[in-house]
């Protein structure tokens, strides 16, 4: 196990005012109690704080593919905004997904709720057992800022690999997500999405993980609602986006910022922040083999700042800060988690 020193913090607490209105607690010693930071929820009007993960269904100790999914929470809470939006892969179904809601509402500023694709997936017999047997996608949502709106939550099935051909898969982790929403900080339309891609690399020589099919299918769900001001989805993909010196067809295709000529029209902000590095997109990879297959995509139209991969140690480090321990032998997720501010 790392051995870690706590740096105590101060941080705002959510409260809960008349009508469910966010409200934010002085300033005042936690149980490690000293040094002061502040963390707020996010007014302002020209952006959101956007995370992605796959959370591997909030692994913890005891399963048999174990973690310690509270660490990445506990990073969030060394923020200087607690996020507006959480989209997340890999839930158990709703009431999982209304856990970790609750548990970012109790250590964060803000209140959050929750959507999945499927309330009650169906099972998938993982390798991992019980804990992983249900799988499902999901947004979580900051109601103090984002409101969905009804009638615009979509969920689509996407394409596998087998035998040469892409098909349509059967899994319900496969299940994408849309759903629209009225910031009503900014008053602007916010589309958001959640996605996960079959891990089946039985398709065409030139798109084995159908990849090409995936993002096609996905950018036209992404962009069915009209009036949109701001578009962001996120996914493990379970294709890299490169191969050797050269970038995977379906991600030239998918940033608009690399030449193609098939132009899907979204942005990446890690690779924003590292200017289109390969050393520096290397170096936030987000899968234990030292590959990137998660991504948060934003529409072309609008800009991205702060892309940050979450580290395994930020999130232990973060850990030991606010409750003074930590199993630094596990890890929040088998992934790595990104952040930014996706700006309108």
């Amino acid at each position: 196990m790392n051995l870690k020193v706590a740096v105590p913090v101060v941080v705002s607490l959510a409260l809960l005012g008349c009508g469910g209105v966010e409200a934010e607690a002085p300033a005042g010693p936690d149980a490690l109690g000293t040094a002061p930071q502040e963390i707020a929820v996010n007014t302002n009007t020209g952006f959101l704080v956007v995370y992605n993960v796959n959370y591997e269904n909030l692994p913890t100790a005891s399963d048999t593919c174990a973690g310690d999914w509270q660490d990445l929470v506990y990073f969030m809470k060394t923020q200087a905004y607690s996020p507006d939006v959480l989209i997340v892969h890999q839930m158990s179904g709703a009431a999982q997904a209304a856990q970790l809601a609750q548990f970012m509402e109790d250590n964060l500023p803000g209140l959050y709720d929750s959507i999945v694709s499927e309330a009650n997936p169906a099972a998938m017999n993982s390798p991992c057992g019980p804990a992983k047997d249900f799988q499902t996608n999901a947004i979580i949502y900051r109601t103090g800022r984002l409101q969905p709106l009804s009638g615009t939550k979509a969920t689509w099935q996407v394409y596998k690999g087998a035998n040469g051909s892409c098909v349509m898969n059967t899994q319900a982790r496969s299940i994408g997500l849309r759903v629209a929403f009225t910031d009503v900080i900014a008053n602007k339309k916010v589309v958001l999405g959640s996605s996960h891609w079959p891990t089946d690399q039985e398709g065409p020589a030139s798109d084995s993980g159908c990849a090409e099919k995936n993002i096609q299918l996905t950018d036209s769900k992404m962009r069915g609602v009209t009036g949109a001001n701001l578009i962001v989805w996120g996914v493990d993909s379970n294709e890299g986006d490169h191969n050797g010196s050269s970038y995977k067809d379906w991600y030239n295709q998918a940033n608009s910022q690399i030449a193609s000529t098939i132009e899907y029209n979204w942005n990446d902000p890690i690779y924003e922040a590292c200017s289109g590095s390969r050393g520096c997109l290397d170096d936030n990879w987000t899968i234990g083999s030292g590959g990137r297959i998660d991504f948060l995509f934003f529409n072309a139209a609008a800009t991205s700042s702060n892309g940050h991969t979450v580290t395994f140690n930020e999130g232990d480090d973060a850990d030991m800060q606010f409750t003074g321990s930590d199993r630094g032998d596990l890890n929040y997720s088998d992934h790595r988690a990104m952040s930014a501010r996706i700006h309108y």
